[in-house]
This record gives structure tokens, C-alpha cells and sequence, in this order.
């Protein structure tokens, strides 16, 4: 017997992203036509093999074509995921011909404004021919949480003699439409010898029970618990989340009758709903769609234990033939990812613990922060190159020295953390420190953690080099026993700590460790201080024949007589009736399942 579910079942599913793709102005390869396209999406499984995922169906006989097949990918946050698609011209079963290339990588996509991209295609001789796009929708998965209390009146004794009342447990059914057999999906625990149970809250993902399908029937099955484990039936009854949602919001309570189908529906006592919550569970690509940026911020340990970085033991070193150091490696391999996520792309670097020699920041005194670039007034660059390029100009005019404070770059992070909160810009900061050993103030570090926990701020450090970092896994705080110097705890986890020594043969799995947790770490701050998703930016806004969208759909900016405007829009209410395509003249068009086709239609009809 099930006495309680396993919590396997309740773990989040892998996240998904539905890819739909069109593409404009293609080269055409067809001697008679145009060109037959259709795409095949490869995904990068290792250095340098490609997997394919998927292929949307084929076109005929279009230069633009909107595929209405998607394909769907699994989305890891952690993960540098890199795709290559190649647009295809058909020309029989066993032949197609290349028209175009385009690589980019799930982040770039997913981290596109309204999680929209569009990129040139490039033939096998590097010259462009066409252009494509990807807009990528999150496959929805039911997050919410939800927790209902129920008890039992007046159920029917099976016992005799001295054994009154029964043994009562639960079993809840999904009862799918299509198909006459229940699936078990829940199961409570006995109450011994009563006719009138309380069971324990049930607590789950609405997921689990219904399928997030809220007017689902669930049946709900009333059994007599027997040792032997021939349990007995007494009786059954169904509801759905829906009508519950709705009694708890009147405050109606709620009853139902288990009748027992063997018996002639014979009345076999009652069910009461005495709570009922379904809590509304976000997650991180819900974000992700309404807008939400991560704005990075990097510090790099400048430390003397770092060695001179003219020598080759130093962790600074860059030999000759151009290899980064291990600084450059962690750094490449994380901000590759994060980068995607921030819409301007402006990073402040700072550097800690030397005595820079720079042209404006020259100093014989150590300083424990400063911007890397050297310009006190804007600490930032440009993308992950900007930061590279900071690093090296600056590593030969640093004066290596001591000690290993992070609290003045954690107190900045935490002074722009504060600023966007107070700004209500919405912006969730990432701090990434890179440091060689343990931080020679962990008290002041670790009371800055805990008074982050109200801040949109998390703090990833990575460990360079072969020095105990015991001192930063209490950062961490896996344990959940860190405390302040006033005694108190953090209410969130918003540090990840990781070595950088154990990861360095395959820097794809340093970046999935680094950024494992920092998806649910921002979405735990979010749920701490009640801020929902914003709805979806491209849902509000219709999106505009720009100048330079122009330049994509050049089929929109010609001029159509008369009988060709009355030839077009009847054919566009048959494409739209029949789902063929319209003949607008210069080329076909599929219209319908396309990308962002909504605003473009009402542009064309407008036009007509």
C-alpha cells in the first residue's frame, strides 16, 4: 500500500522550449521554380559532433516560408547549448541541396528580446543567402503547488463485534477522456478504526493530480484497509480542482457522497473539503518570457598568492602561444551563458587585493576594489570580449599584494542590487568572483550573504588553484546552518561556490556546476518578495514593420493594382480557410503558424 507519495514524482520535469522557425529571402536553387526548403535542426553533443533534434515539414515553392512543425528542445539554464541550423532545398528523396547555415545556441535564442532571433544564413561559401528566425516558446508545465485537506462523516462500519468503524484510506484517480482507465495518481495513509477520518494534507503539484488540467474529473475512492492486503471497497465519488477553486473563493463549503457502485450507488458516507490552496508556482523561463534581465558583475583576486603572472606557475600566466590562464578559462566558460541574458550586454569588472599601476589608477596603496578598465566614473565593458580585453591590458600593470577581502566587492554588488530594487527595474544582479583561496573576512562576508536575502542579488564564486576553500563552502551554506554575527539565518540560498581545479579537463560541466542552482535561486526570490512574471513582452505589443523588418519582408513593399489587391485578398481568406498558400505576386508565402505572422497579416490587410 501506498502510505505516501514518493517525492520523486513530485520533482520539477526538465524544462522545454518549442522552437518555431521561418525564414526570408532565401537563395533560390530551383532551375524551374523556386526553391522547396525546409530546416533540420542539429544540437552540438560533444567538440565536434552534431546531433539532429528535429526537421520541419517541407515548403513548396517559397523564398519565405513560416514552417508549421516546431520542434522541441530540452532547455538547461547551465548549460552552453549549441545549435546549427541548415535550411535544405528539396530535390528528391535521396537529394537536397544546401541554401543556407546559421549556428547559435539556446541562451542566445532564450535570452533574446521576446525570445526572438534572427540571424543570416550563410551558403557553403560563406556567403550570405537568406535570413532566419527562431522564436521559441516555453512548453507550459503546471508548477502549481497544491495542498487540500480532507475528512471523512458518517462512513459505513465493515467491522463486527468489538471492531467498530472501518480502516479508511484514499486512492485519487486522473479520469482522462480519452481513455476508460484511471490512472492512480494519489494515495493517502489508514485511520484505524474510525468513522470519521481526518487524513494528513495532501501536497502536491497540480501537475501530478490533474495533469494542470483543472476541470479534469478525479475520483476519488473510499477502501477498508485489510492486513492481508485484500483491501475493501466501499465506495467512490469524483470532483475537479475547478469547482473546489471556485467553493473556497465564495466560502462554500464543500461536500461530496461516496457511493458505492457495487451496492446499487448505495450512500456510503461523506467527503468534506475542509482547505483547499493552489498556489501559483513560476518558473525561471516564466520569467525569462516576461522580460526579466541578469545583470552580471565580475571581481577577479589579484592577490599575491596568484603567483607573478610573468611566470609560468602563476594562475595569472597567458603563455605566449596565446592560452588563457585558469582566470580567463572559469571566466569564459560562465560568462558565455550569462551574457545572453542581459539585453545591453555592459558588464563592470573589478579587480581586489593589489596595487594597480594604471594611467589614472596609480597607487602604492592596496586597494579591495577597483574598476578593472580604469575608469572610476564607468567600471564597465562590453560583452564577454570587452571583459577578456580588460583583463589582459591590465594583469601587467598590477602589483600583486594582500590580503583576501571580498566584502567590499560583495558590499558593491549589494549597493546595485539595492539601487535597481529601489528602481523597480526589475533587474536580478549575478556577482561572480574569482579568487584563489579563503577571503581573510568571512564574518563581515558571511553577514552580507544573510542581509542579501531581501536583495536581487546572487553570488557565484569560483575557487582558482590548489588552496583550501573550507572557509567559502561555508558561503555556500548547503547546510543551512550559517549564521550572522547576530545569531541569524539566511532566509534564501543565493551563493554557489565551486572549484575550479575539479572541472578544468571539461569546462562544459564547470559552467552547469557554477550555474545549477542559480535558476531556482532567482525564482525563490522572486516568490520571497510576491513578484509574479510579467506577461510575455511580444503579447503586448504588436510588433511593427520597421525599417529595417523592411529589409526581411520586401514582399510588403510593393504596390498591387486593383484586380491584383481584389486576385490577393481573395486568395488569402481561401489560404486562411485552407491553409495553402497566397500568391502575392513576387513570391508565395505561407502565412498561419508562423512566428510572429499575427502583427504581419493585420500589416498586410491593412495594406489591402
Amino acid at each position: 500500500m501506498l502510505t505516501q507519495l514518493d517525492q520523486n514524482q513530485y520533482s520539477e520535469a526538465i524544462q522545454k522550449l518549442e522552437l518555431f522557425i521561418s525564414c526570408r529571402q532565401l537563395d533560390d536553387l530551383d532551375t524551374t521554380t523556386v526553391s522547396d526548403p525546409y530546416v533540420v535542426l542539429f544540437l552540438k553533443s560533444n567538440q565536434s559532433n552534431w546531433s539532429k533534434i528535429g526537421q520541419t515539414e517541407l515548403i513548396w515553392n517559397n523564398l519565405n516560408p513560416n514552417f508549421a512543425t516546431s520542434i522541441i528542445i530540452d532547455y538547461h539554464f547551465e548549460v552552453q547549448q549549441h545549435l546549427k541550423l541548415e535550411v535544405h532545398h528539396y530535390v528528391n528523396q535521396n537529394q537536397s541541396k544546401i541554401i543556407g547555415i546559421a549556428e547559435t545556441s539556446v541562451a542566445e535564442i532564450a535570452g533574446a528580446k521576446d525570445q526572438l532571433l534572427m540571424t543570416d544564413l550563410f551558403n557553403q561559401l560563406g556567403k550570405k543567402s537568406g535570413k532566419i528566425i527562431i522564436k521559441a516558446d516555453q512548453v507550459k508545465q503546471c508548477n502549481d503547488d497544491l495542498e487540500i485537506t480532507v475528512s471523512g462523516q458518517n462512513l459505513p462500519d465493515t467491522r463486527f463485534w468489538f471492531w467498530r468503524g472501518a480502516c479508511p484510506f484514499l486512492r485519487f484517480y486522473r479520469l482522462r477522456k480519452d481513455d476508460c482507465n484511471p490512472i492512480l495518481v494519489y494515495e493517502t495513509e489508514f485511520i484505524k478504526d474510525t468513522s470519521n477520518p481526518s487524513w494528513k494534507t495532501i501536497q502536491c503539484k497540480a501537475q501530478k493530480l490533474c495533469n494542470g488540467d483543472y476541470q479534469m474529473p478525479i475520483k476519488v475512492e473510499l477502501w477498508d484497509y485489510r492486513t492481508s492486503g485484500k483491501h475493501l471497497y466501499i465506495g467512490e465519488t469524483t470532483f475537479c480542482i475547478e469547482e473546489l477553486k471556485e467553493a473556497f473563493q465564495q466560502s462554500k463549503p464543500q461536500k461530496k457522497e461516496f457511493r458505492n457502485k457495487q451496492k446499487n450507488n448505495q450512500l456510503a458516507g461523506t467527503i468534506s473539503f475542509d482547505k483547499f490552496s493552489l498556489k501559483c508556482k513560476y518558473s525561471f523561463l516564466d520569467y525569462l518570457e516576461g522580460g526579466q534581465q541578469l545583470n552580471l558583475i565580475v571581481a577577479i583576486d589579484f592577490t599575491a598568492s596568484n603567483g607573478n603572472p610573468k611566470e609560468k606557475n602563476s594562475l595569472h600566466y597567458m603563455p605566449q602561444n596565446g592560452d588563457p590562464s585558469q582566470y580567463l578559462q572559469a571566466i569564459t566558460s560562465v560568462v558565455e551563458i550569462l551574457i545572453n541574458y542581459d539585453y545591453d550586454k555592459k558588464v563592470p569588472v573589478y579587480g581586489f587585493g593589489c596595487k594597480p599601476k594604471l594611467k589614472i589608477l596609480n597607487t602604492n596603496k592596496t586597494l579591495n576594489i577597483f574598476p578593472l578598465n580604469d575608469n572610476p566614473s564607468d567600471p564597465e565593458v562590453f560583452g564577454l570580449d570587452g571583459i577578456i580585453q580588460c583583463y589582459k591590458n591590465s594583469i601587467q600593470h598590477l602589483q600583486l599584494d594582500g590580503p583576501t577581502y571580498i566584502h567590499p566587492v560583495i558590499q558593491k554588488a549589494m549597493e546595485m542590487a539595492q539601487e535597481a530594487k529601489d528602481q523597480g527595474s526589475g533587474n536580478y544582479l549575478i556577482l561572480m568572483i574569482l579568487t584563489d583561496g579563503q577571503t581573510d573576512d568571512l564574518q563581515a562576508s558571511i553577514d552580507d550573504v544573510i542581509a542579501s536575502s531581501y536583495l536581487p542579488l546572487s553570488i557565484i564564486i569560483v575557487g582558482i588553484g590548489n588552496a583550501d576553500f573550507k572557509k567559502m563552502n561555508i558561503l555556500d551554506n548547503d547546510d543551512k546552518n550559517m549564521l550572522n554575527s547576530k545569531g541569524q539565518k539566511a532566509v534564501r540560498d543565493l551563493v554557489q561556490f565551486v572549484p575550479f581545479n575539479q572541472f578544468k579537463q571539461d569546462l562544459t560541466l564547470l559552467s552547469k556546476e557554477v550555474l545549477a542552482e542559480l535558476p531556482d535561486q532567482l525564482v525563490e526570490y522572486m516568490e520571497l518578495m510576491k513578484i509574479p512574471p510579467k506577461p510575455p513582452t511580444y503579447k503586448n505589443k504588436q510588433i511593427q514593420m520597421t525599417g529595417s523588418m523592411m529589409n526581411v519582408y520586401p514582399q510588403f513593399q510593393f504596390q498591387r493594382s486593383d484586380q491584383q489587391q481584389q486576385q490577393y485578398m481573395s486568395q488569402l481568406e481561401e489560404k486562411q480557410n485552407n491553409q495553402m498558400p497566397v500568391k502575392t505576386g513576387f513570391t508565395n508565402e505561407t502565412l498561419g503558424q508562423g512566428l510572429i505572422e499575427e502583427g504581419i497579416q493585420k500589416q498586410q490587410q491593412k495594406q489591402a
